[in-house]
């Protein structure tokens, strides 16, 4: 188990798959001797649901929400306000707007749609053909990352929860993301939900569907800087068996993680004590092309 206790992806019951309030994680993370949590729900889009995401109307009431709790819980632990989200091209004004008119710490880049060959949306879930796919998830988690708008990338082998083995379109499609986390000092994810998604029969053997063991024995070859993800949708999987099994995986790979996703900057000088203004159903959301 660490020392030092943080977790920036978590999910609260505004995306409709999660329990627990903003206040209930606060508490438990408070309780579990957490210095910093961050909060990362599944962040909607202004024009189009998506699905398995907080409705845009929301938005404003969870900032408020984490706004109210940073200032409450202000000498307990450190806060941050963010959202797990989709990289997709014609929203990256969008991505601007959550970061400067929303005020969002930050955005944790989730990819679990991507574009295909014909540049259309298609889901990471499949039905997926080939391991040929991966490599367009890939470039568009490249091209995610080279935006500048995303701190970290969350599971960036989730593509391998397909039932596929390991191949060298996979080991491709690794050194896309990972070459490109490189470049741009894009932090990758570690994700412990993996382990608690139950073992299969993949055609590379019994695992988990991610993380993949031949994903991350690539990481560890490279100066690239990988934190833990919790990618907790309960108040008790906040911190659990798999958060320190993840920690350990690492231990093994070689891989020495960070626990602070936004590092250099003074409470003070940021974001997390910043208000937004008011959700108007008007609001101009100028990302959409």
């Amino acid at each position: 188990m660490k020392d030092i206790k943080t977790n920036f992806h978590t999910h609260v019951q505004r995306c409709r798959h999660a329990g627990g309030t903003e206040e209930e994680y606060v508490k438990a993370a408070i309780s579990l001797g957490f210095s910093q949590l961050g909060f990362s729900d599944h962040g909607p889009f202004p024009n189009k649901d998506y699905g398995m995401r907080m409705p845009f109307c929301e938005l404003q009431e969870y900032l408020d929400e984490l706004n109210a709790l940073t200032a409450q819980y202000e000498s307990d632990i450190i806060l941050w306000k963010g959202l797990e989200i989709e990289y997709l091209p014609e929203y990256r004004n969008y991505y601007e707007e959550l970061l400067t008119t929303w005020k969002f710490d930050y955005l944790l880049m989730g990819e679990h749609f991507y574009k295909d060959a014909q540049g259309n949306d298609a889901n990471i879930y499949g039905p997926i053909s080939s391991t040929e796919h991966f490599l367009y998830y890939a470039r568009t988690i490249a091209e995610g990352m080279k935006s500048g708008y995303f701190k970290a990338v969350a599971h960036p082998d989730l593509y391998m929860l397909n039932h596929f083995a390991w191949d060298k379109q996979c080991e491709k499609a690794a050194d896309i993301i990972i070459d490109t986390a490189v470049v741009t000092d894009t932090v990758l994810e570690y994700n412990a939900n993996g382990f608690r998604r139950k073992s299969e029969n993949f055609p590379d053997g019994i695992r988990h569907p991610y993380p993949h063991d031949s994903f991350w024995k690539m990481v560890a070859q490279a100066p690239v800087r990988v934190i833990v993800g919790s990618d907790c949708h309960n108040i008790p999987s906040l911190w659990d068996d798999t958060v320190d099994q993840a920690y350990e995986r690492l231990r093994e790979f070689g891989i020495k993680p960070i626990t602070e996703l936004i590092q250099g900057v003074e409470p003070h000088e940021h974001t997390r004590h910043s208000k937004t203004g008011q959700c108007d159903p008007g609001h101009s959301i100028q990302g959409i092309k």
